[in-house]
């Protein structure tokens, strides 16, 4: 399962979703909408060479937008896999390496603009170097929004070039593997996998969380589908959620957004599809990762394990309730049957 080109952070800046478009708004203008092709890009050679791409932009307005392109860089911050957008700072010459076939140009609306980007990788370089390639209007200033993944004014793509070296050292370990609750009444039951590189390079986990009963598997949840990358130093969780069950606590929906309370916690309500009467979930229950990484030679495991309950306490209240009510009916009933029957037995005595 060797990459070297896999698909990293995946990011449209000021964007709604990850597949739509990025909205950038300038002071006192209108509203710039940029789209971008390919979102990540992923990219190794060796030092003393060159690697290029090819950037894809479009403007989605209604007028024709002069647009420049600007270099920053980025580094991980949190836990969620999102970068944090810097500039340049001393001692950061690799950004001297990338270079534009053009950093200006009129960008008309709806057509696909093509911008190629070299790399001229120094034989000193080694391990990852992460760039963004931000795209606004001309004239316009381009900020960081901090330590978040957004920027002012501007829309960015990230791209993480690889200088290969024989000193590269990609690994991955567990940070934690937990369970968001030990016990759960119904599903879904909700895993976070904390995965930390401790290398010098990024890489990139793939595997599954597998849902054990005994010896028996129920469930296999993928982690890190999109192939998302760890750069050096910092960790990743990557959530989990075992929903197959019956009944369900499932997210309520409004007007087509999701329900908060007052916390900002989305409002759960439990469901009842009949049709899934035989995924009644109770019982003790193990998640087990298994992940691999390529750490430049071969495939590396990591496995990890959690146990938890589930346990349908109230259910299982009523059915007690309602077994003690027909058990007492039974029991009175009979109760009453040797007592009319215990009476016939002494009359017949007594003649």
């Amino acid at each position: 399962m060797k990459r070297f080109f896999l698909t990293a952070l995946s990011l449209t800046f000021v964007a709604s979703s990850l597949l739509g478009p990025a909205t950038a708004t300038a002071a006192d203008s209108k509203p710039l909408v940029l789209q971008t092709s390919p979102l990540p890009i992923n990219l190794a050679t060796n030092p003393g060479t060159s690697v290029s791409a090819d950037l894809r932009v479009k403007q989605n307005g209604s007028d024709t937008e002069r647009l420049k392109v600007t270099l920053m860089k980025f580094g991980a911050f949190g836990d969620q896999g999102k970068p944090q957008l810097l500039d340049r700072q001393p001692g950061d010459d690799y950004f001297d390496w990338a270079k534009f076939d053009k950093t200006q140009f009129t960008a008309p609306p709806n057509v696909w603009q093509t911008v190629h980007m070299t790399i001229n990788v120094p034989k000193t370089a080694a391990f990852g170097y992460y760039y963004a390639v931000v795209f606004s209007r001309v004239g316009d200033d381009v900020r960081q929004g901090g330590r978040t993944n957004a920027i002012n004014g501007g829309s960015a793509v990230l791209v993480l070039l690889d200088a290969k070296s024989p000193n590269a050292k990609r690994q991955l370990e567990v940070a934690s593997f937990k369970s968001e609750h030990m016990v759960y009444e119904f599903l879904p039951s909700k895993f976070d996998v904390n995965l930390k590189n401790i290398g010098n390079v990024h890489a990139v986990p793939q595997g599954d969380v597998f849902i054990m009963k005994g010896n028996k598997q129920i469930a296999t949840l993928p982690i890190n589908a999109g192939f998302g990358n760890i750069l050096p130093n910092s960790n990743r969780v990557y959530p989990v959620s075992w929903d197959d069950g019956f009944p369900l606590y499932q997210q309520v929906v409004e007007n087509g957004k999701v329900k908060l309370d007052k916390k900002g916690n989305a409002v759960m309500k439990l469901t009842w599809d009949w049709s899934h009467l035989p995924k009644f979930r109770m019982g003790h229950y193990t998640a087990h990762l298994f992940a691999v990484y390529d750490d430049g030679q071969r495939d590396v495991p990591i496995e990890a394990d959690v146990s938890f309950w589930v346990i349908p306490w109230r259910f299982l209240g009523v059915l007690l309730l309602v077994l003690l009510v027909v058990g007492f009916g039974f029991f009175s009933g009979f109760r009453g049957v040797w007592r009319r029957a215990a009476r016939l037995g002494r009359r017949k005595g007594r003649r």
